[in-house]
Order: C-alpha cells, then structure tokens, then sequence
C-alpha cells in the first residue's frame, strides 16, 4: 500500500500496440495502452501488453468473421427463396398448357375404336402417356416448391400399406435381378388400411431404393413392413459399403456428401 497522495496523478508512459491476428490482413486499430511509472517497462510487461493486444485482435476477428458469416447466410437464404419463387412460378405455367394438351387427347382417346384409325389411336395413347408423365414431373417441382417454402401439405387416404409398398419395390426387381442382387419383400398384411399420402409414401421408398441399389454392389436389398393401421415401421436394408458413423448426424442433409443410406428407418 502507498500513502496518501503517494500514487501519481497520471501515467507518464504510454505503449502502442498493433490489433493484429493471423485472420486479418491488416491491423483492426491500435492499443494504446498507459504504462505505470511503479514498474520497469521489461520483457515480461511487453509480453503481457502483447497478450492484451492479441486478445483484443482475435475477438474482432472473430466478430468479422461472424458478420461475414451472418450476411452469407442471409444471402444464401434470399437466393434460396428466389429459386422457390421461380420454381413455382414456372411449374404453374407449365400446368395450364399442359392441362389444355391433355383434355383433347383424353376426348379423342374415349371415341369408339372404329372412328380412330389405329395407327392414329396407338400415337395418340403414346403422347397422351407421355403428357401425364410431364405432369408428373411437373407437379414435382411445385411440391418441391411448396416443401422450400413450407406449405407442403399431405393427403391421407386409407390404403392397402402392404400391398402398395410391394408394388413400388417390385420396380426395383428386374434391375436388381440384372445387377445380381436379391431384393427381398417382407410385407405381411395389415388387418386394417393405414391413412398415408400415397404420393409421398412412394417418392420416400422410391429414394430409399433407388439409393440402396446406388451404394449396393453385392448381396441383398431388403424391404420390411411392421406394425398395425396406427403405427407403421418401414425398413430399407441393404449389404451395401455403409455410411462411416461419423457421418450418420448428417444423414438428413440435402447436400451431404454421403447421401446413399446402408440403412433407413422411417
């Protein structure tokens, strides 16, 4: 302790340092930092002031770097809702034409065999097959649309779980007879129908297929149904190379780059 008045009235010595750090390429400022006359401005006291300093540089860089970090995200979410705006808008335009293609055909189609030449009928059954496949894809891209924005909506209606889930894997058969895989069915029937959205159940077990026969290259795909009308567990297994355990966290990432699932539980 000093006595009274003892302790001087300003500091004498100041010491200037520069705000640098390795993640800045140039100095944010400087420290000006008041030395104290009490003490011998050494190597251990410049080292403390440089301490101070370098404390100082890394949390402005650090809060640079957090700006930058927000502003790139907000970019990347207005670009994102611009793609939304445009895929909606365009897979509506796409529909109204689509539609107006569609209706004729349909009405030339239902006219008795003997006012369509065959040839002609068996044209038109092509286009018509492939308009509605258009649609299809079109009609994609606006639920892509609405899931970006978050207004997807789902439609429940009661269906035969099983026997729709063993349709949609039965598209995967000949391709899996032809790449020598055994794809196996285990689909045992439900005593009551399960409400589902008969569209979304297949786009989710035609993505689970579709990426076990991908990462597949010997061995077995399997489907299994479990459950009753209330509670249904789907399973798509596979001998497949696997997701490394480090990566399952991001298995629901859209751009992940290990996508292709060994397993799938929904």
């Amino acid at each position: 302790m000093f006595p009274a008045g003892a302790w001087p009235d300003a500091v004498e010595t100041a010491f200037v340092l520069p705000l640098a750090a390795p993640t800045l390429p140039r100095p944010a400022g400087f420290l000006i930092a008041g030395v104290s006359p009490r003490r011998i401005l050494d190597a251990g006291y410049r080292s403390f002031l440089d301490l101070v300093a370098g404390h100082i540089a890394t949390s402005i860089a650090e809060a640079r770097a957090f700006e930058a970090e927000r502003r790139r995200a907000e970019a990347l979410a207005e670009i994102d809702r611009a793609k939304t705006t445009f895929f909606s808008n365009v897979s509506h335009e796409f529909r109204t034409p689509l539609t107006l293609m569609l209706n004729p055909l349909e009405e030339v189609l239902a006219k008795p065999e003997d006012e369509v030449l065959p040839e002609n009928h068996q044209l038109l059954e092509i286009a018509y097959r492939n308009s509605l496949r258009l649609l299809r894809l079109v009609n994609t891209l606006l639920d892509f649309s609405r899931v970006e924005a978050g207004r997807i909506q789902a439609s429940y209606e009661p269906v035969d779980l099983p026997r729709l889930t063993a349709e949609i894997a039965s598209n995967f058969r000949s391709a899996c007879e032809r790449a020598g895989l055994m794809l196996v069915v285990d689909c045992p029937p439900i005593r009551e129908p399960v409400y589902v959205d008969r569209e979304m159940w297949e786009k989710i077990l035609l993505n689970l297929l579709s990426n076990a026969f991908k990462f597949t290259l010997q061995g077995r795909i399997e489907v299994a149904l479990r459950g009753g009308a209330a509670n249904v567990s789907l399973t798509v297994s596979d001998t497949g190379v696997g997701i490394p355990e480090t990566e399952l966290p991001r298995i629901f990432e859209r751009y992940s780059p290990h996508r292709g699932p060994a397993w799938s539980h929904l």
